[in-house]
């Protein structure tokens, strides 16, 4: 049986004074410790203690699984913490995990907050123009920041995307003798930026309004929320085409052919946990797909790669969906199918006669399900309304 090594140990403010005695004896037992210097300093470990690398990586930890191993972690270490990354790899027995109260909690309840209606957020290395597109409807939120330079930086942001902060609060050291929690003023930021130092760690607590939002809770965004060239799944053949690629949760999507990510990023909205990998050929769309996965803030699980699939194929996660909505071939289909493997969902759309007579190949020799979507709208003319056909599209869709 494989012996327990790692002991990820939440630490607050309050350092040795908030821990067990078990907690304090595993500290003494232990033969090395990891964390941040702030970490380090409230365990008391001295020498024994190690600090994190700059860039940040946790590699080192694994050299040492032949002895007793503590990495600190700031409160919970399994939100927005190091503990997921930790044990990704890790058998079950082989760690422990040692919580305690998280700064959402100590937050919260200074504030006085019901927590379960609070969007809890941490950016502490994320851009904050993605902030805004975060927001729920809550109205109220708690962000967890790296330095006071970022509170200013949200308020900016917040104003220049339209969303209206009735109330701010600053808090800092929570749980030590320390914290500070503080209602914002202008005048109060102006006197806590000479102090800014030692106002670490932060947290930034708000009661906002957000302007009315032209994103939809359901999957068939309008085209219009979208920065296209003209070259996008339209609307309703999208909404098709998702039904097809359908989605349950924690998947990964490829989207050949993304033009300016549509699909993609419906197909991340669709769960919180849905990663995509948008694969374009054309330089001039990738500045699109990125502006379109910036607006809605998915930076962190849309990935865009200027290439071509047969390039790029064997350098990305396998996937449990595939969507081409340009340039099929034989080949590539073929060789998609293989990557998919049993169980997978492909799903192809087809605009020309050559790509449509592809499918019709594809379908007759494996099978699936083959249609032809015709989407008409009402057009003025004459003082009399017609109906205007969009282009037929042909859909084949596979379970391999």
């Amino acid at each position: 049986m494989t012996k327990t090594w790692l002991h990820i140990l939440g630490i607050g403010e309050n350092g040795l004074n908030d821990l067990d005695k078990s907690s304090i004896d595993l500290l003494s037992r232990s033969s090395v410790v990891f964390g941040s210097a702030r970490q380090l300093a409230l365990a008391k470990v001295k020498s024994k203690g190690k600090l994190w690398p700059t860039p940040f990586s946790i590699d080192e930890v694994f050299s040492y699984k032949d002895k007793l191993v503590v990495v600190l972690a700031s409160g919970d270490p399994f939100w927005f913490g190091v503990g997921p990354l930790l044990i990704k790899n890790l058998k079950r027995n082989e760690w422990r995990s040692f919580p305690s109260r998280s700064t959402f909690s100590l937050a919260a309840n200074k504030i006085g907050w019901a927590l379960n209606a609070v969007d809890c957020l941490a950016f502490h290395a994320k851009p904050l123009q993605n902030l805004p597109a975060n927001l729920s409807e809550s109205g109220k939120a708690i962000i967890l920041l790296k330095e006071f330079k970022q509170i200013e930086q949200v308020i900016s942001v917040l104003r220049k995307n339209n969303v209206y902060v009735k109330e701010s609060f600053m808090l800092s050291k929570l749980g030590s003798s320390e914290e500070k929690v503080v209602k914002l003023t202008k005048s109060k930021l102006v006197d806590f930026r000479q102090a800014s130092k030692s106002l670490k760690p932060l947290a930034l607590g708000i009661r906002y309004k957000n302007t009315p939002s032209d994103i939809s809770c359901f999957q068939g965004q309008d085209d219009s929320v979208f920065k296209t060239d003209g070259n996008i799944t339209k609307k309703d053949i999208r909404a098709l085409t998702l039904s097809q690629l359908k989605s349950f949760g924690g998947e990964v999507l490829w989207d050949v052919g993304a033009g300016s990510g549509s699909i993609s990023i419906e197909w991340c909205l669709g769960h919180p946990q849905n990663v995509a990998f948008a694969i374009e050929k054309r330089k001039d769309r990738i500045s699109l797909i990125k502006a379109n996965r910036q607006k809605f803030g998915l930076e962190e699980r849309l990935t865009i790669k200027h290439s071509n699939i047969k390039t790029i194929a064997k350098d990305l996660p396998k996937p449990n969906a595939v969507f081409i909505g340009g340039g099929a071939t034989s080949e590539i289909i073929d060789q998609i199918i293989k990557i998919l493997g049993k169980g997978g969902r492909l799903v192809i759309n087809a605009v020309t006669l050559e790509t449509e007579a592809l499918l019709f190949k594809k379908y007759k020799q494996l099978g699936g399900n083959l249609k032809k979507i015709n989407i008409s709208n009402p057009k003025p003319i004459g003082g009399k309304t017609i109906w205007s056909a969009q282009y037929n599209i042909i859909q084949w869709s596979l379970k391999t």
